[in-house]
């Protein structure tokens, strides 16, 4: 078989699998299959089947254009400890003083928060193959000729992945919450493209997401706060943004330009 015949055939079975991939996303969007009695069960379960559903098609899009080494993690070890100190982020994510007080209680099953894990990593595949493996990659490569566009394209990439949360206002999320989320998303956003952008491992980047999500939201959505942010919690949340802000600019200070070439990565 020729090389053209093949890539004609490659292309096609990759368009039959996102066919039938987004004909399935439409199916669990529509359908109400009530797999399970519990809504949260049922919320839980559909989420993260969608997102890992789409997580794939957007793999086989990525991968049909050349960029298929943005999905192997390689330097693992050394990149697990580049990233060590954005992970103590989506640790102190969790109400941990709360929780040690009692005044953060777990009150749903065991289970649920397993589902919830599960939610979360979904979550973190499929948004960081948008925002850091699309949208960023895509920006680092526009404005490659400009002689700040690694900085630009790691802020206005961050800048998307924060505004797309004022969508929360329609799940009936408050005003003020929605702010502080969208403004909190966009600076962690721009933590995990440098970290993404250093590493060149998605994989971690992806777990980085899905720990700061599931640290941060599992007692507030499985249980009972009462009083976070105590002033233990502030000073401790305090020093550690500016240290791990510190650690991030030394660590994007480090990226040379063949760092976030495309060649790199594809």
């Amino acid at each position: 078989m020729s090389n053209n015949k093949w890539n004609m055939s490659n292309h096609t079975f990759q368009s039959i699998i996102i066919i039938l991939l987004l004909v399935a996303m439409i199916v669990f969007s529509v359908v109400d299959f009530h797999l399970f009695e519990n809504i949260k069960d049922q919320n839980m379960i559909t989420n993260s089947i969608l997102r890992l559903l789409g997580g794939f098609v957007f793999i086989i899009i990525i991968t049909g254009f050349g960029y298929s080494k943005l999905f192997k993690a390689s330097h693992f070890w050394k990149s697990l400890v580049i990233i060590i100190p954005a992970l103590i982020i989506s640790i102190n994510n969790f109400p941990i003083i709360a929780f040690l007080d009692g005044r953060a209680v777990l009150t749903e099953p065991v289970y649920r928060v397993y589902l919830f894990f599960i939610e979360c990593l979904t979550t973190g595949f499929f948004e960081e193959i948008i925002f850091r493996g699309i949208i960023l990659i895509f920006l680092v490569n526009k404005f490659a000729h400009l002689k700040n566009g690694l900085l630009l394209s790691i802020v206005m990439s961050s800048l998307f992945f924060g505004l797309i949360h004022i969508f929360n206002l329609y799940s009936g999320a408050s005003i003020i919450d929605t702010l502080m989320q969208v403004g909190y998303s966009f600076l962690v956003g721009m933590m995990w493209a440098v970290m993404f952008l250093k590493t060149k491992n998605i994989w971690l980047v992806m777990i980085l997401h899905a720990t700061f999500n599931f640290f941060g939201q599992v007692m507030f959505y499985l249980g009972n706060v009462d009083g976070r942010y105590d002033i233990y919690t502030i000073v401790l949340t305090i020093v550690l943004a500016i240290m791990v802000s510190l650690y991030v600019i030394k660590q994007y200070n480090q990226i040379n330009s063949s760092d976030t070439m495309p060649r790199d990565i594809a």
